[in-house]
């Protein structure tokens, strides 16, 4: 969310693409942090589940703003 936040701010679509490239990375970050939590038992298989699933939607937000702003 921050930077999302961060690269909506900047002026300039190249900063705003890098921010915003960041933010679609640190959601592949989220899912192995996830994997990684339910393999040591921290997180049941639903959670993992569940969470996964918001992370991927989140992904494909982030995927589809970036988009947009290639287009505009």
């Amino acid at each position: 969310m921050s930077n999302i936040a961060e690269g909506f701010e900047r002026l300039h679509k190249l900063e705003k693409k890098q921010f915003y490239n960041i933010a679609r990375a640190s959601c592949g970050e989220l899912r192995s942090q996830l994997h990684l939590l339910k393999d040591i038992g921290f997180i049941s298989p639903q959670t993992h589940s569940e969470l996964t699933e918001l992370s991927n939607l989140t992904g494909k937000l982030t995927s589809g703003l970036l988009r947009s702003l290639d287009r505009s």
